[in-house]
């Protein structure tokens, strides 16, 4: 059998970022064959998939990667606080947003569909999983075009796209209001946000004893009043922003002021 030096080992270490004993391992499994070891720790990663599989993900970070008129939220899952503070798994989130922004995918399906250092997504995952040595998922995807688009990562907690055209200074701050808003914002206007969830609304408002009690035929006139304020909750364009702005200031007249435009916009939070 071939020696295993230290300089060979430490060499597999530096292209798989994995542990010393593990990439001794690997070469003592391979009889000292470097490619042979990276296949084998390949397979390896499909038993630690298999073991760490079925674990549930509460935890995770969001990856941001952004160009003039573009930008891409990755959200990954892991099992633990922890891991989501590990610069490796940081680090990962951050390179599957940018391969999806490269390529042009939007979706958790199209993502996974193309290749990252010569292995499919998938088979990327596999490999962080045994790196890690917990459960990681590719969560959600999510792609965002416009004439300029700006973004905001708080820690990989919690991050934001804002697309538009204008002041670039002042559409990245829309984007912190967008990842600190709470609620955060549904749709960029009215006529953006689900119907079904304002017919839940109205259905809300209708109900209350402060509407039960006035004159039935005042009631949907009375309801029609009361959504402002579910409007100015969760519609981007007429929420107060939270900073940079004069005393209720809304993002929309935020945005004249400035002399900007918004078109679009995207949030991720673990």
């Amino acid at each position: 059998m071939p020696e295993i030096t230290a300089k060979l080992v430490m060499e597999l270490r530096d292209e798989t970022n994995l542990p010393m004993m593990k990439c001794k391992q690997a070469l003592a499994a391979s009889n000292g064959d470097k490619a042979g070891a990276i296949e084998w720790l390949r397979k390896q990663g499909v038993a630690a998939q298999a073991k760490f599989g079925g674990r549930e993900t509460p935890n995770g970070g969001v990856g941001m990667a952004l160009s003039d008129q573009g930008g891409v939220l990755v959200l990954l899952g892991c099992q633990t606080d922890f891991v989501s503070g590990n610069d490796v798994f940081k680090e990962f989130a951050k390179r599957l947003a940018e391969l999806a922004l490269a390529t042009g995918s939007g979706t958790v399906e199209s993502l996974s569909a193309q290749s990252l250092d010569g292995r499919t997504v998938p088979e990327a995952i596999t490999g962080k999983i045994q790196q890690i040595g917990e459960n990681i998922v590719l969560a959600k995807v999510v792609a965002l075009r416009g004439e300029l688009v700006k973004g905001y990562n708080h820690g990989g907690k919690v991050a934001a796209l804002v697309a538009g055209a204008g002041n670039a200074e002042k559409l990245r701050v829309v984007a912190l209001h967008v990842a600190s808003a709470s609620p955060s914002p549904v749709s960029l206007d009215r006529a953006g946000v689900d119907p079904a969830l304002v017919a839940k609304e109205e259905e809300i408002l209708l109900a209350t004893p402060e509407v039960q009690g006035k004159p039935e035929a005042m009631r949907p006139k009375i309801v029609q009043g009361k959504l402002g304020r579910f409007f100015r909750e969760n519609v981007l364009l007429e929420q107060e922003m939270v900073l940079d702005a004069e005393k209720g200031e809304t993002v929309e007249k935020y945005a004249k002021r400035h002399g900007f435009t918004l078109t679009g916009f995207a949030r991720l939070a673990v």
